[in-house]
């Protein structure tokens, strides 16, 4: 079984990926490579390190526990679905080993080239990248957004976009590996969220300067 997802989710998504390839295509440049090439170090091993170690942080000081709290456990649902059942499932192989045998191959490689013919050891669906990143800053929004500091989740919803869009630039993974890096991410960030809601924000008041919506008057 393990390849045969993997193989299936090539020929389901051949067409969709091809079409988000070419639209991302027309932004590859110097610059995006270049932005590109610093975001491949938001999901390797050591970020995984670091984004624990500040969400665990997070969790001791009594103002910013409900954040730490919504991130551990996003942090935590996303590494478990991406790296222990989903991947080794799907068992993806990454772009340029599978699309060398479409005609899609040239085109592809025209690109990949372009981006520094990049090579990555592990498998290919979903980006772990994108899933992390979406993970723990949607759980950290979410909460953003329950205390209403509703200026501060759009700023840092940024961020995953600009780290999937780049592994698409990039050429190391489809574009359907980085969507349902992105589905499974943003499930374990509300994952993270609720739990800390059910724990920490049922009764605690709006932070001191957080932004309110004055009452309407009737």
């Amino acid at each position: 079984m393990s390849g045969q997802i993997g193989e299936m989710l090539d020929k389901i998504f051949y067409g969709f990926d091809k079409a988000v390839y070419l639209f991302f295509w027309k932004f590859q440049n110097a610059v995006t490579i270049g932005i590109a090439n610093i975001c491949q170090y938001m999901g390797n091993t050591a970020a995984f390190i670091i984004y624990f170690a500040v969400s665990l942080f997070l969790c001791f000081p009594k103002k910013t526990k409900k954040y730490g709290v919504a991130m551990v456990v996003a942090y935590l649902v996303a590494l478990l679905l991406v790296n222990v059942l989903i991947k080794p499932c799907a068992a993806r192989q990454r772009p340029y080993i599978t699309l060398k045998e479409t005609e899609f191959w040239d085109t592809y490689q025209t690109h990949w080239v372009n981006a520094g013919e990049n090579l990555e050891d592990d498998l290919s669906f979903p980006s772990g990248h994108t899933s992390l990143n979406f993970a723990v800053f949607t759980a950290l929004s979410a909460v953003l957004l329950k205390v209403r500091k509703k200026k501060a989740w759009i700023l840092l919803m940024h961020i995953p976009i600009v780290v999937g869009s780049t592994r698409i630039i990039r050429c190391v993974h489809y574009p359907s590996d980085v969507l349902g890096g992105m589905i499974i991410g943003i499930g374990a960030g509300l994952i993270g969220y609720l739990v800390t809601r059910h724990f920490f924000l049922k009764t605690e008041p709006p932070e001191v300067g957080a932004d309110q919506s004055e009452p309407s008057v009737t």
